[in-house]
């Protein structure tokens, strides 16, 4: 088992690669392991609101009980670095549009995508069917529900009493989808194989697109959202920014884990940035929860991409709905191998887009997550030297 978990990101790329020689070159005998990947797409639909649920309310429950000032900084900080990150990696897919020039023979996909509807919202936040809420149908409610549970436990009396249970329920879920996911490699063999069969070799390029596209959306958001800022609000040149930070990406690169990298990303913050341990020790740990600007870039560019390929018109109250979703969705991204592919999932559940694309998201999300990672991790060094900036103006 713990061979599994330590080379579940390799199995799954072998399981791609094995996925598209086996659609390219047996495409009649794809049908027959199908339902493998049906399964497999299925089970995870009806993971997503426990995992999202737990999560989220745990997440919002555990910022609420901050008691320093530092918190709404440092979440003020992080919310925007998210926004101008989503709105630059929106901006840089739509002129790169890695899906154009591609053809995509077969069935196309006739649905409508979900409207950011504040009554709809409301009036959806009882479901009526519950197959379908345990399904996603109600997601982007359960979302709001999920703050609203976890900022209204943070200020009740007993409201620690509710999140222990929601803590071990949460345990439970993950420890669950933990075991699923080494299911990975087999189920993305599956969903990749009958992909090539049906698309042909045309996806791999698409996949090289998609991942060089991710890269690009990154170095942008690194320069713009977080070296300039730095450097105009804390004066900090680049080149002493980057040789401070490029000692944590070693470890990001090589984990592809916010949490396994938290301790030596306190310690570069201490040592390396002369930042006070009570900041570090709010600001950090909080980045590494809400991970922001690496979910940036993965939710943009997963959502526009899909909906390019699926032939979904974007109007500006499904970019709202795009926008809002991934900022509340993105706090729920669960510290499990490939945790990231859930909530890929759960995301375009909640655009009312196919998780088709999940299959192959899957077997590339080793090479995505060390980029959204080390976006992630940076992220949150540098809204630390930015809060710290922040609170040493404030005292002078």
């Amino acid at each position: 088992m713990d061979f599994f978990k330590k080379h579940l990101s390799t199995l799954s790329l072998i399981g791609l690669l094995a996925g598209v020689l086996f659609g390219l070159f047996c495409p009649q005998h794809t049908d027959s392991i199908s339902f493998i990947g049906a399964y497999y797409v299925q089970f995870l639909k009806y993971m997503i609101v426990p995992v999202v649920f737990t999560s989220i309310v745990v997440a919002v429950y555990d910022s609420s009980r901050y008691k320093d000032k530092i918190i709404g900084k440092t979440l003020f900080v992080f919310v925007t670095m998210f926004v101008c990150t989503f709105l630059i990696s929106s901006l840089v897919v739509t002129l790169v549009d890695p899906v154009k020039g591609f053809t995509f023979e077969g069935e196309k996909w006739s649905g409508s995508t979900t409207d950011f509807s504040i009554i709809n919202i409301l009036t959806n936040l009882i479901p009526k069917d519950l197959k379908k809420f345990f399904s996603g149908g109600y997601l982007f409610s359960l979302i709001l529900l999920s703050v609203i549970v976890g900022f209204v436990c943070g200020k009740i009396k007993n409201g620690h009493t509710v999140i222990t249970y929601v803590q071990k329920a949460k345990a439970f879920f993950f420890k669950v989808l933990e075991y699923f996911m080494y299911v990975t490699p087999l189920a993305s063999f599956s969903l990749i194989s009958n992909t090539v069969a049906k698309y042909g070799s045309v996806l791999l390029g698409v996949g090289v697109r998609y991942i060089l596209t991710a890269y690009l959306c990154a170095l942008i958001a690194v320069i713009l959202v977080m070296i300039l800022p730095v450097l105009l609000i804390c004066k900090m040149s680049p080149v002493t920014f980057l040789k401070k930070v490029y000692k944590v990406w070693m470890v990001t690169v090589s984990t592809c884990s916010s949490g396994a990298t938290l301790p030596y990303t306190i310690k570069v913050c201490k040592e390396e940035f002369n930042i006070p341990e009570r900041i570090t020790d709010v600001v950090v740990p909080l980045g590494t929860t809400i991970h922001m600007c690496g979910g940036a870039v993965s939710f943009a560019l997963l959502g526009l991409f899909c909906s390019r390929m699926y032939g979904v018109e974007i109007t500006l109250s499904k970019y709202l709905l795009m926008l809002v979703s991934a900022t509340l969705i993105n706090m729920a991204a669960p510290g499990i191998p490939n945790g990231g592919v859930v909530i890929g999932a759960s995301y375009l559940q909640i655009l009312g887009i196919p998780l088709d694309f999940i299959g192959f998201y899957s077997g590339i999300y080793k090479l995505l997550d060390m980029c959204y990672t080390t976006l992630n991790v940076t992220d949150d060094i540098a809204s630390n030297v930015i809060v710290n900036r922040m609170c040493e103006k404030q005292k002078a």
